[in-house]
């Protein structure tokens, strides 16, 4: 296999808007990098608005993508924002998911992440 999720999703539900990660995720991008979403990692999946539901609903082929991204947003490592958002968009095809509905979610991201990206470098400061 040339890129995609290697590992399947395995979540729990904690209380119908945050899982935890049983088993660990593990991705294999283009650029043949390996990222690992460790067991014990919580989720809001993707962060789509309640309004946007009749159109993105909150689950859906993107799961694996959005806890990709969610683990990538709190630990980058030397990536920066934009190549996360990229790697969500990378991850959401190869996970199936269509050109349009890639795109929302990553506009999406591009114009609402900055939030929550900046909230987390905080932290750790």
């Amino acid at each position: 296999m040339t890129q995609g999720f290697l590992t399947p999703l395995n979540l729990q539900d904690i209380d119908g808007s945050r899982w935890i990660v049983l088993t660990p995720l593990i991705y294999k991008s283009k650029e043949k990098v390996l990222y690992c979403v460790p067991a014990g990692f919580e989720t809001d999946l993707a962060s789509i608005p309640r309004g946007l539901w009749n159109v993105l609903p909150k689950t859906g082929k993107w799961d694996k993508g959005g806890v990709l991204h969610d683990w990538l947003y709190r630990h980058p490592g030397s990536k920066t924002r934009g190549e996360v958002d990229g790697l969500l968009r990378e991850a959401c095809e190869a996970c199936g998911v269509g050109a349009v509905a890639r795109f929302l979610i990553w506009s999406g991201v591009r114009a609402g992440g900055w939030k929550p990206w900046n909230k987390y470098r905080d932290e750790e400061s």
